[in-house]
């Protein structure tokens, strides 16, 4: 007896298998091999089982068909299938970088040498990280297309498998700052992912939120003197607000940095560079400037009950939680539809019953093998693809064709994945699974047509990369004309940087899509419309012609009976008889023909030798008599005159179905079944031609049926008899033809024409992924809902236009205000007002949004069309009423441009420097702040007023300087001009006559009165005030062991009156912060202990630098009360001159 070849089972291990289709794509390539017996693969243990004949096959050709599949495979066990002798296998290396990439659609544009991939993407936040992707996967080497779906968080790559591996292109994404993985691999539900993303956004929001609260306090006392506990307060707001920032700059913000680093990397920019920057350099700059301060006063809190000056915490704050608001609404409004392309292919059953070894089970549905014969009851879905070996049915394809009526399906039909067995019974051979099947064929063309880039994306990508460089050269440029060709301060120069860069920001942009789209897709599901994002908004209003799908969008879907002729009138008994067969039939049609029975009050007779004869009807005895009720071939069958054609082709002619009940004799009556039209389908399509929209009809309905239809509604453009699969071509055609196409549809098969048409309008009754394909669903099932999508669409679109406007509208009027353009006119823009107008101008984009709540079909909508012109008036007023303000809260700004007026009015310094050396100074306290009086009676006429007048002849009378008001209108004390002062250094109460401009100089803090009202004062003569020969201002404080200020006590010595070196004596002299700056910088003195030789009359050592007070004593020099009467004297020989410097004591 001849041996039989001893079988042989190997395992081998594939790592890379990662998703229901990988076991499907390697059983397949196996089984084609000769010499394999059988392969089972697991993905959960990720190997492959294979029995197979070792003289036929070797294991190494095994695991080069898994290669060839596009897996790794490794040798894990070699068993013998008989006698479990061990075969020894050679582990070698193999490689693992080729991983399983997407079938190739025939339609595609992909040479043969190429193949296409998809992968999930996580990690972006905004348009700009697409074009990042793109870019960084364009530099793979292999790699020559790239399309990155910023709404659907796909990549589609083109890349040659030869040259490029699935590793390189995750590689490629995460290069760029973001995650990339195969479809399947961490695949979370998507409204699990979307619901997630919308809560991490507003956890972001409200933490930065909650963090800012108490910084906007802070911007309250810039604005206003009447909230309490000021000075109490404020001197904390610098620590305060470093603290409250910083987890808002770098964890709420964290995702800019990193879209800003990855930009970087890039060697590009994106919207996140502009924050970054805008927020960071306010940040940074705020640091520095404290760092400074502390330096400067030695203290970490405001001097005086005053604020720590010249920091912009709250600004890098604010904005980091305005676009994280702005990407909190973008979330939510991408969350507004349900994401149904994972739902659609959870629609095919997860196990199958099978028939193996003459034995039924139950298996999971991905062990199925082509070949497999699989039973199907009523009731149940259809596992995968296959043709009918035995039994009967009707099969419910809706899911599949959009067409309602069930299918007749007998031996040799074809059956498909997710498709509804009704109620008979039956089997079938697999011909198709997994990736093949009708149903992952329409899943993946629906994929293609999302994964694809829309022009206008495109656009919007462009402009986004030249806006957001150009705001940045914008801003080094007013840098560098500032600080190097116009000579302004380092301080100065940096604030007119950070106010462009945050006036610039794209707070404002972010919104002005996410609102409109919110609030336009929330007013149109109340009338039943769903918009899902800006492009079909967009393309909404440029659309020429609509091409509407018959069954479910202009039918109701339901067939009903509509026409019933007996032809023996007077005999009522033929309705009962056809309702009583019918009761028995599995006909897609009998339901429909039941209920009307049921309606009009049939009898049910009892049957006998009731048989179904597929394809052509049924018959049974009523009463011992046959009947027959079915088709023309049914009667030709058995011999029965048909009488009745002409009635049968007139409803045919209508578009219905017409079906017979006659006797082995004669016809007895024609009942026809149709599916009736809404009743707003010809009301809409008459509509929609009145607006220009050419209106077509497609179905695979024969074309005389499909133009009876289409001529009930008034359409004359009808594409009958296309396949499911052909709809997508018949779309095309017309968008060849230069027409914008809108496709109506409500089934799976209308899926890729949805995708293809320029806009795809769903019915809400259809299949889920028509929903998801369709860029506007009515929810209602209304047809009205399609006028009410298109009208809509055209204001929300307007909307979304407007607030575009509007972004842009502040940069281009805040910028050059931002840039310090207008400074020399007093008009500047300090960067916490750039920052709280850029903030309002987010508040406006989503008030303008707001106004299309008050949006009903069919009306005029005038709050929204006046809105925009409203808005235009009220953003110039805040600009400019900021600017205002801005220059009212004075400081190094408004100082630099005055600087730049006295440089080129020499006269005004002049006269300035004379009143104050020719007229008598006082110095009184107030607490430890110092307050100067100057006496004389009538000030320079060049001097400009911020308010009343010059005039001093009124007895009690006082001028204050600007900076000396707006600290007396800051503390409550003064509110203008008319303001009286109680109990003022021993004057009753003096009244506010005048308040001058800023001079930049000293008599910014002075309080002037006229010589008689002067000489009441209760101030002491301390003050010493001359001037250099180059005309500079020296204020000179005389001190006595009874006068030295507060805050100066623990630096002046009064008691060492001078200093003695060699034979030469030296005054002491501590110099006040600003004039030791000033002295230091011209290299007049550098450190403690150096002299000044002939300093005004003196020989003097520098016996002490303070710490800033943040107070006029910042830029007096404190002296013994002999430095005057040596001055003095010295006046009498010669002029004084500034000495130069010696070196130091030591």
């Amino acid at each position: 007896m001849k041996s039989k070849t001893k079988s042989k089972q190997v395992v081998l291990s594939v790592p890379d298998m990662h998703c229901a289709s990988c076991p499907k794509i390697i059983t397949i390539g196996l089984k084609d091999l000769k010499g394999v017996t059988s392969v089972a693969t697991s993905l959960d243990t990720k190997k492959v089982t294979v029995d197979f004949d070792p003289s036929k096959i070797k294991i190494n050709d095994l695991v080069a068909n898994i290669k060839e599949s596009g897996y790794a495979a490794l040798p894990a066990v070699a068993l013998a299938k008989e006698g479990s002798n061990t075969i020894a296998v050679d582990k070698t290396e193999h490689d693992h970088s080729t991983m399983p990439t997407e079938v190739i659609s025939p339609a595609s544009d992909v040479s043969s040498t190429s193949q296409v991939t998809l992968l999930n993407l996580t990690g972006m936040h905004c348009s700009s990280c697409a074009g990042l992707i793109e870019r960084s996967l364009k530099k793979v080497n292999g790699v020559t297309e790239v399309n990155v779906n910023f709404a659907s968080e796909k990549a589609r790559i083109v890349y040659n498998p030869s040259t490029a591996k699935v590793e390189d292109l995750i590689k490629g994404v995460e290069s760029a700052g973001y995650s990339a993985s195969l479809p399947g691999e961490k695949e979370e539900n998507q409204k699990e992912k979307r619901q997630k993303e919308i809560s991490y956004w507003f956890t972001k929001f409200f933490l930065g939120f909650v963090l800012s609260i108490p910084m906007i306090l802070f911007m309250v006392y810039d604005f206003t003197s009447k909230v309490p506990l000021e000075s109490t307060i404020m001197p904390y707001a610098g620590i305060a607000s470093l603290i409250l920032s910083t987890p808002v700059l770098f964890y709420v913000g964290s995702n800019f940095f990193a879209g800003f680093w990855s930009a970087l990397k890039m060697r590009t920019f994106s919207m996140d560079s502009l924050i970054a920057i805008g927020t960071g350099t306010a940040f940074t700059y705020s640091v520095y400037e404290y760092v400074k301060y502390f330096q400067q006063t030695g203290s970490l809190v405001g001097l005086n009950g005053f604020k720590v000056p010249n920091l912009y915490f709250e600004v890098a704050a604010f904005l980091i939680t305005f676009v994280a608001l702005g990407k909190f609404m973008e979330a939510k409004a991408k969350g507004k539809t349900s994401q149904a392309i994972e739902k659609l292919m959870g629609l095919a059953p997860k196990t199958a019953r099978v028939s193996r070894n003459g034995q039924q089970i139950d298996i999971p549905v991905e062990q199925v093998i082509v070949g497999d014969i699989v039973i199907v009851r009523p009731g149940d879905r259809i596992p995968v693809d296959g043709e009918i070996t035995s039994g009967y049915s009707a099969v419910d394809e809706s899911i599949l064709t959009g067409e309602s009526l069930p299918v007749e399906k007998q031996v040799g039909s074809k059956i498909f994945t997710a498709s509804i067995n009704k109620t008979g019974s039956f089997e079938f051979r697999t011909t198709k699974i997994g990736a093949d099947t009708a149903l992952s064929q329409i899943v993946k063309l629906i994929e293609d047509a999302q994964g694809s880039k829309a022009p206008i994306q495109a656009v919007a990508d462009k402009i986004s990369s030249v806006f957001v460089p150009i705001v940045i050269a914008i801003a080094i440029l007013t840098f560098v004309v500032w600080y190097f060709f116009l000579g302004a301060t380092l301080t100065f120069s940096l604030l007119a940087f950070v106010a462009v860069i945050v006036i610039a920001c794209p707070c404002a942009l972010g919104l002005a899509t996410p609102t409109s789209i919110m609030v336009g897709t929330g007013k149109g599901a109340e009338y039943g419309v769903l918009i899902k994002g800006g492009e079909p908004l967009e393309m909404a209003e440029k659309i020429k012609a609509i091409v509407f799908d018959k069954t479910g969008t202009l039918t109701k879907g339901k067939p009903e009976v509509t026409d019933f002729i007996n032809y023996l009138p007077g005999d009522t008994s033929i309705l009962s008889i056809l309702y009583s067969i019918e009761q028995k039939s599995e006909h897609p049609l009998a339901e429909a023909i039941v209920k009307y029975g049921q309606s009009s009050g049939a009898v049910n007779y009892p049957l006998d030798d009731f048989q179904a004869i597929p394809g052509h009807g049924v018959k049974a005895k009523v009463n011992g008599r046959v009947y027959y009720v079915g088709n023309r071939k049914l009667m030709e069958q058995n011999g029965i005159p048909l009488s009745a054609s002409f009635d049968m082709e007139r409803f045919e002619n209508d578009g219905k179905t017409a079906m017979i009940i006659a006797d082995s004799q004669k016809i007895l009556g024609v009942i026809a079944v149709a599916d009736q039209l809404k009743e707003t389908s010809a009301h809409v399509v008459s509509k929609l031609q009145k607006i220009g929209i050419t209106v077509y009809m497609i179905t695979g309905d024969n074309r005389r049926t499909a133009e009876a239809i289409a001529r009930q509604v008034g359409i004359t453009n009808v594409l009958a008899e296309v396949l499911p699969q052909n709809k997508a071509e018949e779309v095309k055609k017309l968008q060849d033809s230069g027409l914008k196409v809108a496709m109506v549809g409500d089934g799976i098969n209308d899926a890729p024409a949805l995708t293809q048409a320029d806009l795809g309008i769903a019915m809400g009754s259809g299949a889920d992924v028509a929903m998801e394909s369709g860029g506007i669903v009515i929810i209602s099932n209304d047809l009205n809902g399609v006028l009410t999508a298109i009208s809509l669409s055209r204001e929300t679109v307007g909307k979304i236009r407007q607030n575009m406007f509007f972004a842009l509208f502040y940069n281009v009027l805040g910028i050059p205000i931002a840039a310090r353009a207008l400074a020399f006119a007093g008009i500047v823009l300090k960067p916490e007002l750039a920052g709280l107008a850029m903030a309002l101008s987010s508040v406006s984009v989503v008030t303008n949004s707001l106004t299309l709540k008050l949006y009903k079909p069919g009306k005029f909508n005038w709050v929204s069309k006046l809105a925009p012109y409203a808005m235009v008036a009220v953003f110039i007023t805040i600009f400019f009423e900021f600017a205002r303000f801005s220059s009212q809260m004075g400081g190094m700004e408004k100082s630099t441009a005055l600087a730049a007026y006295l440089v080129n009015n020499p006269s005004v310094q002049t006269e300035i420097n004379q009143a104050l050396i020719n007229n008598p100074s006082r110095i009184g306290m107030v607490g430890k702040l110092p307050k100067l009086f100057l006496g004389l009676d009538s000030l320079p006429q060049s001097l400009k007023l911020a308010e009343g007048s010059l005039d001093l002849s009124a007895e009690n009378s006082v001028i204050i300087g600007s900076v000396e008001a707006s600290m007396m209108k800051g503390e409550g004390l003064i509110s203008g001009v008319g303001s009286e002062l109680k109990d003022f250094f021993g004057l009753p109460s003096v009244k506010i006559v005048g308040i001058l401009e800023q001079t930049g100089t000293a008599l910014d803090e002075y309080h002037v009165f006229n010589r008689s009202t002067f000489d009441k004062l209760l101030a002491k003569e301390d003050i010493l005030v001359t001037e250099t020969g180059m005309g500079e201002l020296k204020m000179f404080y005389l001190y006595d062991r009874n006068n030295i200020p507060a805050l100066l006590r623990s630096v002046v010595n009064p008691l060492k009156r001078s200093y003695t070196m060699g034979n030469m004596k030296f005054l002491p002299v501590t110099i006040g912060y600003d004039e030791a700056a000033m002295m230091k910088s011209e290299k007049l003195i550098s450190k403690k202990l150096d002299t000044l030789k002939d300093f005004f009359g003196n020989n003097v050592i520098v016996a002490g630098l303070p710490k800033r007070t943040l107070t006029s004593l910042d830029m007096m020099h404190f002296v013994p009360r002999e430095f005057k009467d040596n001055y003095l004297n010295s006046l009498k020989t010669e002029s004084s001159v500034m000495p130069t410097s010696e070196d130091s004591v030591n």
